[in-house]
């Protein structure tokens, strides 16, 4: 039998998967292609490669190239060059892209606006934690929980990863060099 948690997180996993199902259907795309809007407009410097992108997504090189094609031929997004190391391409959200992401979770369609609850993110950063561990998979989390993440002189943050600083709204994005501290990844009882 499963445990109330897991029926409750499959039931809330089942409810936003409908609902983004829904909202990309009435914008004329597949669930994959808002699922790549959200990520874009999520992730960092680091992370807005195809390559992240299908770890993040858990898809297939072949399945996430078709649709980077649609949603670049669509206007959503442009691929450029790297600048430090011109073999990779970066993808980027195009005005077009935000405004219809935008459009698409001006309603609250995707989700409602919960209040931050520190201690309901905590339960909910744990329970990621221990479910990716478990499965091998990469955190994808915020930098502001990621152990390489260090407040230095002037409370300015820092990747001690890359040596890079990072900027107010660079905290706040999803990473895929991320690693819980070890105070968030600490194993629920």
């Amino acid at each position: 039998m499963m445990s109330d948690v897991r029926i409750w997180l499959d039931r809330l996993s089942s409810l936003h998967k409908s609902q983004m199902r829904k909202a990309a259907c009435a914008a004329g795309m597949q669930l994959v292609h808002l699922e790549i809007l959200q990520y874009l407009s999520m992730c960092n410097r680091y992370s807005n490669t195809a390559q992240a992108l299908g770890e993040y997504l858990g898809q297939t090189k072949g399945s996430l190239s078709q649709s980077l094609a649609f949603m670049e031929e669509a206007g959503y997004i442009e691929r450029k060059p790297d600048p430090v190391d011109r073999r990779y391409a970066r993808l980027f959200l195009t005005k077009e892209g935000k405004a219809l992401l935008k459009r698409i979770d001006s309603g609250k369609i995707l989700a409602p606006d919960f209040p931050e609850d520190d201690a309901a993110v905590e339960m909910i950063q744990r329970l990621l934690s221990d479910w990716q561990s478990h499965n091998g998979l990469k955190s994808f989390g915020q930098c502001k929980s990621c152990r390489f993440n260090k407040t230095v002189d002037g409370g300015r943050s820092q990747c001690m990863l890359t040596g890079e600083a990072l900027s107010k709204s660079d905290v706040r994005k999803i990473c895929r060099e991320h690693e819980f501290s070890s105070t968030a990844s600490a194993p629920l009882s």
